[in-house]
């Protein structure tokens, strides 16, 4: 078996682009993030607001992929 690691960086228009879908409730992180208090939610998002280095413009976000291939 072979396992082949990629990145590749993603460029989204700005942080509130990336955190909408969350804040809706979109998906497992989405789900988890809305049935959170008030507070935590805020403290979530403020929280990785600054780990992505949030300055009010673009963010980039680097997404690391595996890929595994092998014969039986």
């Amino acid at each position: 078996m072979e396992i082949t690691l990629q990145a590749r960086v993603f460029t989204l228009p700005s942080f509130d682009t990336y955190f909408e879908p969350v804040e809706r409730g979109a998906g497992s992180a989405g789900q988890a993030f809305i049935f959170l208090p008030a507070a935590a939610r805020r403290a979530v998002r403020e929280k990785l607001r600054r780990e992505l280095g949030d300055a009010g413009g673009p963010i980039e976000l680097e997404v690391e992929y595996g890929f595994a291939s092998g014969r039986r």
